[in-house]
């Protein structure tokens, strides 16, 4: 029995669940709400961070600097078509997306969204632990003893309980940064 494969198992579900949050919009400019759009270029569709780069300009805006100029008109083409409320805007060597602000409503359904997002992590690390667990069995039918198995199982449960508490920091700072005009 490896805990260090659980407990990087675990970590994988808080990765996830990070990488998931960082693409809820909050009002604010960050990069990951755009670098996921695609945008059709040389051929074929591929994510805008395959073809630039992406930075904040203010709290409301983003830069993007496409690496080769002739796809600029592509490049905002995917922006605009993504449906998402941003309104891109081509000025000399790059494109600026400027960020709406969100409504009272709009920010509510952020919240859901991240609540179930929040809520799939927890189910992963309960799955996790149910595998971890029944290994754990497995191993004591194959001479593991007792006590060793005991106190595996008691540093398993410590740690999901660490990983679920830090899902629920993510989950309230997130909320925080929705709910905040």
């Amino acid at each position: 029995m490896d805990i260090d494969i659980f407990k990087n198992d675990l970590d994988k579900c808080l990765d996830s669940l990070s990488e998931d949050l960082s693409q809820i919009r909050t009002g604010r400019a960050t990069p990951e709400l755009i670098q996921d759009i695609l945008v059709s270029a040389y051929g074929t569709q591929a994510p805008l961070k395959n073809y630039a780069t992406i930075n904040v300009s203010d709290t409301r805006s983003l830069i993007v600097i496409p690496w080769d100029k002739s796809i600029m008109e592509s490049i905002s083409k995917g922006i605009s078509s993504a449906n998402m409320g941003f309104n891109p805007i081509t000025e000399g060597d790059h494109v600026r997306v400027s960020i709406p602000d969100l409504t009272e409503e709009r920010r509510k359904e952020y919240v859901k969204v991240m609540k179930e997002r929040v809520e799939d992590a927890r189910i992963a690390v309960r799955q996790v632990r149910q595998k971890f667990m029944q290994d754990i069995d497995e191993q004591q039918k194959g001479g593991f003893s007792e006590d060793q198995a005991d106190r595996i199982r008691e540093e398993a449960e410590k740690l999901v309980k660490e990983s679920n508490g830090k899902i629920e920091e993510m989950k309230e700072k997130k909320e925080s940064e929705l709910l905040t005009f």
